[in-house]
């Protein structure tokens, strides 16, 4: 497989598993909830690749990704005070992902 190909299948494995998820927890308002169905646990299960595909998908719609974004990266760029906050949390890590080169600025 070349890596073209890989790149694909995991985009194409991310926006499979990120439509179940978003149709499972549609109606879900509890963060623990929403981050435990497993859809979304196999989005963190893919590691590294997908935080890119994270970040655009916070840059185009604010949304509940911060839970699997610091589980993959070991980091949490968001102010206590931005906390649960979901826009300003969103804000926050789409900077981060600018600033590490993950995102076009």
């Amino acid at each position: 497989m070349s890596s073209t190909q890989v790149a694909q299948s995991i985009h194409e494995r991310f926006y499979e598993l990120r439509d179940d998820w978003k149709s499972k927890t549609r109606h879900l308002s509890n963060t623990a909830q929403i981050s435990l169905v497993f859809s979304y646990q196999k989005i963190i299960g893919m590691g590294p690749a997908v935080v890119p595909l994270i970040l655009s998908e916070l840059e185009k719609e604010p949304d509940h990704w911060f839970w699997a974004l610091e589980a993959i990266t070991d980091e949490n760029p968001v102010a206590e005070s931005d906390a649960g906050d979901i826009e300003a949390s969103a804000r926050v890590w789409v900077q981060w992902g600018r600033d590490k080169g993950l995102l076009a600025k």
